[in-house]
């Protein structure tokens, strides 16, 4: 079965966990579900009835007495029971106001998903959805104004904790005992990365939408043609380029062809900045019991270098750095670029839907292993294992349990595989949409989810802005494709892509200050393009290093060294 999947490059926090082997502590407190596959091919909870929380019994402990953090995604994701909701006092009404970074962010003719979700949880919503950027900014304004959401799936930490440290944020241990269900994917890693100095967590960590499985991925076609084999550096990379340029590989007589672009609509180096890789470890990261950084060992200097190398050789898609995500599969789909950065099944997806479902489109794109500099530097890719974000809570819900405990329970229904995780996801599953989506739970925690090309989010553009209620749970971590050509095909690359070498993550054992790290971000995103298109000379390197070290890069070094336990630069 296939499922077709539109995202956005800001709709993830680039890579997430792979599938661990140990489980969590608290599956004493939550029994697991026996599961069976119901005619629509979704899942049947046959241990409990089809109710869930109250009806003004009296009961609010929470379903976890203790936190537990596991070491480990659980190796066989299961839903736990139905009954762990019992505190919610459902005959109770609650206004809830939610907030969440999507890939369409538009509204829609007629929200079967919220509908859904009032009815079965008694609540009137507020869902609004933005990309990223436009989340971030509008989540510190309406904070600051006193007009905050009651919850936010932020897709990054900074502002969350910007958010924790002004006292506007509930501790996430507060909210944890009534979210059995994430609380299995809350790994020590997780819990770690999340808390504050005061040992305090900004909020509820979840996973990731994608396993670590990004790569870039090259025209092997094109590959085959010029008589090259896969680069292992970046001289074969800038030859294969170069190939690319001036052999007229998609055979149209025009010189329309490129090697790649950033696609980050003017803002960063996006699907570009991986290539950051191959001279050495794109983020934080020790060396020698010193606190080091890519701007500290040229690691960023040698990879501004390579792409201006590729821009001053017109190697370069035209509008290469100003062209957003979705509008650059107008090249990458359509034989005008011969290198991206994507997840493995989405690339074979996409390109065999835009090649009309052709064949042999399933096989024009191979994943391409890590690069090394000429000088033997790198050969691995960017850090994996990072979470797909966090919940935030607003701490006026300290006022009132019962929302909180409402709020707690809804999202914990919508966490993999509870009831409503595919109902939710992808537009609406099979719950919502039962002539449209069917489900398969396999037996070792996998699934199979099929979205037919009847379903309306298809059907109906104004419609596809219901896939952004999945951002609150969905993932691909544990989801398999079993159709030819495409999902065999995919999932081949997925497995391969995820072997493959990743420097180590230190990121996760930082909290660094969220105002400070967005500052730096705009400084370097402002500044670094103009080496590369020649306004400014690399001889003023170290000069602009200094530049950033005052703009907060000191700072920051500072912290890390001191977090991580070693010596400052």
């Amino acid at each position: 079965m296939r499922k077709k999947m539109t995202y956005s490059v800001l709709a993830v926090i680039l890579a997430s966990v792979t599938m661990l082997s140990a489980c969590s502590d608290n599956s004493k407190n939550n029994s697991a579900t026996n599961n069976t596959t119901t005619d629509n091919g979704g899942s049947n909870n046959t241990t409990t009835d089809n109710s869930s929380g109250n009806a003004g019994n009296g009961k609010t402990e929470p379903p976890l007495q203790e936190l537990n953090f596991p070491d480990a995604f659980p190796k066989i994701p299961a839903a736990v029971d139905k009954s762990s909701y019992a505190y919610d006092d459902m005959s109770k009404s609650y206004d809830l106001d939610i907030m969440v970074s999507g890939s369409f962010n538009q509204s829609v003719p007629e929200d079967k998903v919220k509908e859904f979700l009032e009815k079965q949880f008694n609540v009137k919503l507020k869902f609004t959805s933005m990309n990223a950027d436009d989340l971030k900014n509008s989540v510190s304004v309406r904070f600051a104004s006193g007009d905050e959401p009651d919850m936010v799936m932020m897709p990054v930490k900074d502002v969350a904790l910007s958010l924790y440290n002004a006292g506007q944020l509930l501790d996430g241990k507060d909210v944890l005992p009534y979210m059995p269900q994430a609380m299995q994917y809350v790994t020590k890693e997780y819990k770690n990365w999340a808390t504050t100095k005061d040992d305090q967590l900004i909020g509820v960590p979840r996973y990731s939408v994608f396993p670590d499985n990004w790569a870039y991925f090259i025209r092997q076609d094109w590959l085959k043609e010029f008589g090259m084999s896969m680069p292992t550096n970046e001289d074969e990379l800038f030859a294969y380029a170069k190939a690319v340029v001036e052999k007229d590989p998609n055979k149209n007589g025009k010189a329309d062809t490129w090697l790649m672009g950033a696609a980050g609509a003017g803002n960063g180096w996006s699907m570009m900045d991986a290539l950051k890789t191959m001279y050495g470890h794109p983020s934080w990261n020790e060396q020698d019991g010193k606190i080091n950084h890519p701007m500290l060992d040229g690691t960023t200097k040698q990879f501004l270098q390579f792409v201006k190398k590729l821009y001053d050789n017109k190697l370069l898609a035209p509008d290469w750095y100003t062209i957003g995500w979705e509008p650059f599969k107008a090249y990458s789909l359509n034989d005008q670029v011969g290198l991206v950065w994507y997840p493995g099944w989405n690339i074979v997806q996409e390109q065999y839907d835009a090649k009309k479902k052709d064949a042999v489109a399933a096989t024009l794109w191979e994943p391409l292993n890590p690069l090394k500099s000429n000088d033997g530097k790198g050969g691995m890719y960017g850090p994996g294992g990072n979470p797909g974000g966090l919940f935030i809570f607003s701490k006026k819900l300290k006022d009132d349990q019962g929302k909180l405990m409402r709020l707690a329970h809804m999202l914990d229904t919508m966490i993999y595989p509870n009831e409503n995780y595919w109902a939710v996801s992808q537009g609406g599953g099979p719950e919502i949409f039962p002539d449209d989506s069917t489900v398969k739970l396999n037996d070792d925690g996998t699934n199979v989810f099929f979205i037919k090309d009847s379903h309306i989010s298809k059907v109906k553009p104004e419609y596809q802005s219901l896939a952004d209620w999945q951002f609150f749970g969905y993932t691909l971590i544990w989801q398999v494709y079993d159709d030819e050509p495409v999902g065999v095909t995919g999932s081949k690359w997925n497995q391969q892509v995820i072997a493959m070498p990743r420097y180590k993550n230190f990121d996760m054992n930082l909290t660094l200050d969220g105002p400070t790290s967005q500052k730096l971000s705009d400084f370097q995103n402002k500044n670094e393009i103009s080496f590369v298109l020649g306004k400014r000379s690399f001889d003023d390197w170290d000069a602009y290093v200094e530049e950033w070290k005052k703009a907060g890069g000191q700072k920051l070094i500072d912290d890390a060294a001191t977090q991580l336990g070693v010596e400052k630069q």
